[in-house]
């Protein structure tokens, strides 16, 4: 059973119109609320390697920051959930069980 982490915890304020997590970003821009984040897909092996396939994603336009951060979370976790191991978040190395 996991601890309830709240979104001040999860998520910090770097400018007024920047909000990151270790998941992705959140961006002000043409007066909406954005989502912004990368993720790499396995999509085979090559030489006992995995071969990875670099994705990025926009969500929005949002009206408040909130909104589009509980956007990223909702896309972020339907992905792992799909494709477990086969995805790396971000800078991830590795995926992790």
């Amino acid at each position: 059973m996991s601890k309830h982490i709240g979104r001040k915890q999860r998520w910090m304020q770097e400018t007024t119109t920047r909000f990151t997590s270790p998941q992705g970003t959140v961006l002000y821009e043409q007066n909406a609320w954005y989502a912004h984040f990368d993720y790499r897909l396995r999509s085979g092996v090559a030489n006992n390697l995995p071969v990875w396939d670099g994705r990025s994603q926009r969500l929005g336009p949002y009206k408040r920051p909130r909104n589009a951060m509980v956007a990223l979370e909702r896309e972020v976790t339907m992905l792992q959930n799909r494709h477990g191991n086969d995805m790396l978040l971000g800078n991830q190395l590795w995926a992790e069980a």
